[in-house]
């Protein structure tokens, strides 16, 4: 008899009725029979006590009378042997999730990732997942790209990277109020100006910054997905740290360094030049990662972890002021603690807590002393008891292998902008147009221009904006009960929510313009003590913009429940979930249905109709209501030069997003999937095909105005993609060689958006002479989608495990696109006005292979761990593919080296 089990962990669970081969051998296929995510046998209660079935079970064979077993020799069938998953768990049929779930594990996080230390950069191979890299047509690289360590954003089935839902060990860790801010036109790594004065920088779509070297293992769910979860019309990310475990004291140390001196740098730029003379980044990296877990008791166990990331870079100031260089760091520091304690009657109580810590600090080239620190401060706090029950019966409905989880968490976010200063000065030092060109050395100390030339044009700036801040607080109670009934499984969960938001701005002052002394002219009298006033020159504009502190509070609740039953070879999943909050008051009602015929362990094909709803409401209204202050002026008596008070020239009111009454925007999905393992290789392919259409989206009327947008529900969406993947795992035994993995996909994908909630008004695209703004623009260029993508990944291990090769390559095939052709033009924008637009063009893109490696050696062996040397090679071909740069940022990225260490014990 053969004997195959589907999961590792698994070898205790009841067998399914055996089947026959076409070569008449028996199969008995040993499982777990899918209750629900929840239910998978991971915790280490169970698996201590599959040990100790094993161990029990093994005693009394070896115990029966030697003539029982005799007289049952005539029925003994060949030998059995196990066949196990080698080591590197598969990719495309390990997830409990079922069709349109993708599982990676720590080695294939490690393989698939850049070396950065950011997790979210694993996910970027998956056939129906994109990644918003860099600025639109701006593929090169500053020292700003280097110092954010933020994690990747995601674009999962066509989605905003704002619409997934992400989750660590179970709790949504997605930002309430987005990732960007309406009145911020141009990223920090990408100003070259003054930020602009209502701008917030370094918002993010998740509050907690997960490190690659805790992750146990990740689920990309893309497509037909459970109705346990809500809240996105993207996709679901689960991702999965380490927990307690009774078993013993382990522990790990991971340390990795990385520097432009082993980073290859190439001009992007369309004619191969540097006009500017930019220097190469010049930057450190260093990360390093603490785990360890401690048995308490023969019932608990408490684990703790601290993670760091870190930055170092310069960059040069603009050529007037005396400082000639800014230093710059980054850190993102990660901490979890965890306990678990077993109760008498074998359930389990666990408290987790996680904190983000980033800082980014950010300089202005072009204003000494503007210095900015980019802040994320997150806590989430989680209580969860575990209870389960091998038989349960509740109002005569009798259920088997039932669990219930019980769970409450609190979630406390900030991501704020620190800036020292509160008052900005754009004083001038040397001013040559008109008649009477004016100079002066007044600010020699720290912006010098006798060094530049007499016709040009020099500022010294200097100052800040104060200090803002977006805050949320959220607190959360939540149970689930999941078992199995008649012929599967069902859930049912409930979950309320109390979320309170709000924005906080301190009060400043922007001195914009100043009246200057002609020559031959009278000087100025300033008032005592003002400082805004010389005689030479004196402000006569200023924005004078009050603090603010808006805030909104909201109640959300979601229930769900969900139905699995097989007859034969086919199998309905059922499940529909209901959402409500007081904001958009409306109830949210999600169909989701799944059939799966599998009529053999070879094959099966799944057929999903799915209704997904966003969360995304409270994103845009905590945007709303931020005063844009007093436009004030001033002048000077003519004779006297006495210069006058400040009267107000113009209020210029605020920013106002009017929601209105509004529908909940949502996605429609019909979704394919066929999994089929061939006799010939044993490998297993996956043939999926996504069909989405968006509707009641989020859009700006007509009637918008860049300071008052009235949002409606006329937006839509269209995403379709056709994906293909291929994996196969082997134990090789040959030489030197132990195993082998093979992981190859393809993917075809368009998407299409109708104009959006506008994000960055500001910026203005001409396109065929007509005129967009830059939301606009991407309702004609589609999402983040490229048409046709693939994928190639090898792991393998040598000599009994002492080395590991990860080789693998994404590919780009050519396409027609769109980029900026360099070029300005002034056109008419039906909302706001003539203003300039950079010139897009379209243009073939050609075929880009961007190639990674992953070595790992092992250095020393212990007794339960390991010593290993990591080395990490990005971009192996030193190639810059379609990434083109621009003048301001010529320098594109190429190969890059990365050596770290690993300890386990």
């Amino acid at each position: 008899m053969r004997l195959t089990y589907a999961d590792r962990n698994s070898l205790c669970a009841s067998p399914t009725p055996a089947r026959k081969k076409d070569d008449g051998t028996a199969i008995v296929k040993l499982k777990t029979d899918r209750i629900s995510p929840g239910l998978r046998a991971d915790s280490t209660l169970k698996l201590r006590r599959r040990a100790v079935l094993m161990g029990t079970s093994a005693l009394l064979f070896a115990a029966l009378p030697q003539g029982a077993l005799r007289a049952e020799e005539a029925m003994l069938l060949e030998p059995i042997t196990v066949e196990q998953n080698q080591e590197g768990t598969r990719a495309l049929e390990t997830s409990d999730e079922g069709a349109g779930s993708t599982y990676i594990d720590a080695e294939g996080v490690q393989i698939r990732s850049d070396g950065s230390g950011d997790a979210n950069t694993a996910l970027t191979t998956l056939p129906h997942v994109q990644a918003s890299r860099t600025a639109l047509n701006d593929g090169g690289t500053n020292t700003d790209d280097v110092l954010d360590l933020k994690p990747l954003e995601l674009s999962i089935s066509g989605a905003s990277v704002t619409e997934n839902t992400i989750l660590l060990n179970g709790v949504n860790i997605d930002s309430i109020t987005g990732n960007s801010n309406p009145t911020t036109s141009t990223e920090l790594n990408r100003q070259d100006g003054t930020p602009n004065i209502y701008g917030f920088y370094g918002l993010h779509s998740q509050t907690q910054f997960i490190p690659t070297a805790f992750v146990e293992s990740v689920e990309a769910l893309d497509s037909n997905v459970s109705a346990r979860y809500g809240g996105f019309q993207g996709g679901v990310i689960k991702y999965q740290l380490k927990e307690p475990s009774l078993l013993r004291p382990e522990g790990s140390f991971t340390l990795n360094y990385g520097t432009h001196d082993w980073t290859s740098y190439l001009l992007g730029t369309d004619d191969g030049l540097n006009p500017y003379d930019q220097p190469k980044p010049e930057w450190t990296k260093l990360e390093y990662a603490f785990d360890y877990n401690q048995p308490l008791t023969d019932h608990s166990a408490l684990r703790f972890g601290f993670s760091r990331r870190e930055a170092e870079a310069s960059k040069a100031m603009d050529a007037q002021y005396v400082n000639q260089m800014a230093e710059n760091s980054s850190t993102s520091d990660f901490y979890t603690l965890s306990y678990l304690h077993e109760l008498q009657d074998g359930s389990t109580l666990t408290f987790s807590g996680y904190l983000t810590d980033y800082s980014q600090g950010w300089d202005s080239n072009y204003a000494d002393g503007f210095h900015l620190d980019v802040e994320t401060r997150s806590i989430s706090l989680d209580a969860k008891y575990e209870k389960s029950w091998d038989q349960l019966s509740i109002a005569g409905l009798d259920m088997s292998n039932a669990k219930l989880t019980v769970r409450a968490i609190h979630q406390d976010n900030e991501a704020s902008n620190q800036n020292d200063k509160n008052v900005y000065y754009n004083w001038y030092a040397n001013y040559p147009y008109g008649s009477n060109p004016f100079s002066t050395n007044a600010f020699a100390s720290w912006c010098d221009a006798s060094s530049i030339s007499s016709s040009t044009l020099v500022a010294c700036r200097t100052g800040g904006y104060g200090d803002s801040s977006f805050e949320d607080t959220s607190n959360r109670i939540e149970a689930i009960l999941e078992a199995e009934i008649a012929r599967g499984r069902f859930a049912v969960g409930a979950g309320i929510e109390r979320i309170e938001a709000k924005r906080t701005k301190e009060e400043f002052t922007y001195y914009s313009t100043t009246t200057r002394q002609t020559s031959g002219g009278i000087s100025f009298v300033c008032a005592t003590g003002d400082d805004t006033c010389m005689s030479e020159q004196y402000f006569n504009r200023r924005i004078w913009v009050p603090g603010y502190d808006v805030s909104i509070d909201a109640w959300q609740a979601d229930l769900y429940g969900e139905l699995e039953q097989t007859w034969g070879d086919f199998t309905l999943l059922a499940g529909l979930r209901v959402d409500y909050n007081d904001v958009l008051k409306n109830l949210d009602i999600a169909p989701r249905l799944t059939g799966t015929w599998k009529p053999n362990d070879a094959f099966s094909l799944s057929l999903g109709a799915n209704r997904y709803y966003s969360d995304s409401y409270l994103a845009t209204m905590i945007k709303n209501g931020v005063n844009r202050g007093l436009n004030q002026t001033r002048t000077h008596d003519s004779t006297t030069g006495v210069v006058g008070d400040w009267t107000t020239y113009l209020d210029l009111g605020e920013y106002s997003f009017n929601q209105g009454a509004l529908d909940t925007p949502y996605t429609d999905e019909l979704a394919l999937e066929m999994l089929y393992r061939d006799d010939w290789t044993g490998g297993v392919w996956r043939l999926s095909g996504i069909y989405r259409d968006g509707k009641d989206q989020f859009q700006n009327s007509l009637s918008s105005t860049s300071t008052n947008v009235d949002i409606t529900n006329e937006g839509w969406s269209r995403y379709r993609s056709v994906g293909l993947e291929y994996e196969k795992n082997w134990d090789m035994n040959w030489g030197a060689l132990d195993k082998l993995g093979l992981y190859a996909s393809a993917v075809w994908a368009e998407s299409r958006t109708s104009v959006g909630v506008s994000e960055d008004s500001l910026d203005f695209i001409s396109y065929h002479s007509q005129s967009y703004s830059s939301d606009e623009f991407k309702g004609v260029t589609g999402n983040l989608d490229i048409p046709v993508r693939s994928t190639l990944e090898l792991r393998s291990s040598w000599k009994q495990d002492r080395i590991g090769v990860g080789l693998g390559a994404d590919i780009t095939f050519a396409y027609d696109g769109v980029r900026d052709s360099g070029s300005n033009e002034t056109l008419v924008h039906p909302i706001y006005g003539s203003t300039t637009h950079d010139i897009y063009e379209d243009h073939r893109f050609g075929t880009a292979v961007a190639a990674f490696l992953s070595l790992r050696f092992r250095l020393a062996e212990t007794r339960n761990g390991a010593v290993d040397l990591n080395i990490k090679v990005a971009n192996l071909f030193d190639d810059a593919g379609n990434n083109s740069s621009t003048d301001d940022n010529p320098w594109v990225e190429g190969r890059s080296i990365s050596f770290g260490t690993s300890i386990t014990w």
